[in-house]
């Protein structure tokens, strides 16, 4: 991991890009498993959501490894799923997930979601869990998907609600400014409301809007399930930014803070998230 890969003075969007990037692949191996299954609980919910016919062509954008466009293809006898995803590492992942799964209606391709090489008005469903909010123009992103739905299609994303992992993630976030990490705030604070996913659905035309409030975190048994998901997840770009002779220091004290935060039942981890779906008009 480079230090300096979100900080490109020429291309600053290039540079964060490139962070991402690097960020996903490092941790694509164990994403969405074990001590991270809430991306898995989250994808379950999908389904009932959507209500599908079983022949829609759905675009699954920032895919991931793959886990909310392979329980959705699996639901479309009839139909198709296109995934797309910044990380080649992570579609690795959901490539050799689909084969295991025996799907044979999916396909993945490594694509930019600003930049999506894919035909207008060709899509029923766009699903998008856990991506918008990685861009900055988050209402140019939006009116960039819409374009890919066709009239009347619909569209679904899933955020984390305000709170979620806290008070884990603030911990962290101290921690690593303890450490001279230059840590800027958490992308997804933006989209952490039903009122502000609302405003971004409208302000690209979608109308028809409907929310879903879901809890889907859990216990771990202790603070090394916490670890799991630093080490495995978006936050690793920021540790691997410490000094790496000094990073076992920053984990045993950092683990420590976490340790403390133990009840009878273990150590709760809140995750909630919010589905949002919309509508684009017919005319």
């Amino acid at each position: 991991m480079t230090q300096d890969a979100s900080q490109n003075p020429e291309d600053p969007e290039a540079g964060r890009k490139a962070f991402i990037r690097q960020t996903f692949d490092t941790v694509c191996a164990e994403y969405g498993r074990g001590n991270l299954r809430f991306f898995e609980k989250a994808a379950a919910g999908l389904p009932e959501l959507l209500q599908l016919r079983g022949d829609e062509q759905l675009l699954d954008v920032a895919t991931g490894t793959g886990l909310a466009s392979t329980l959705l293809a699996a639901q479309l006898s009839r139909g198709h799923v296109t995934g797309i995803d910044l990380s080649d590492g992570m579609l690795q992942q959901a490539s050799e997930r689909a084969r295991a799964m025996g799907l044979s209606n999916i396909d993945f391709r490594q694509m930019d979601m600003t930049r999506m090489d894919l035909p207008e008005d060709a899509f029923d469903i766009i699903n998008c869990s856990f991506g918008v909010f990685f861009v900055e123009d988050l209402n140019g992103l939006m009116r960039h998907i819409v374009t890919r739905l066709k009239p009347g299609g619909r569209l679904l994303t899933t955020h984390f609600a305000q709170g979620s992992m806290s008070p884990m993630q603030e911990l962290i976030m101290q921690r690593l400014k303890d450490y001279g990490v230059d840590v800027p705030q958490a992308a997804w604070s933006q989209l952490d409301s039903e009122a502000a996913n609302r405003d971004l659905y409208e302000a690209a035309g979608l109308s028809n809007i409907h929310h879903q409030r879901r809890q889907v975190g859990y216990y771990f048994d202790s603070a090394e399930g916490w670890w799991d998901v630093v080490w495995w997840a978006g936050f690793r770009g920021f540790v691997n930014q410490i000094d790496e002779d000094r990073i076992e220091q920053f984990k045993r004290e950092h683990l420590q803070e976490v340790e403390s935060l133990r009840d009878d039942k273990g150590i709760f981890f809140n995750v909630e998230v919010i589905h949002t779906l919309g509508e684009r008009p017919l005319s």
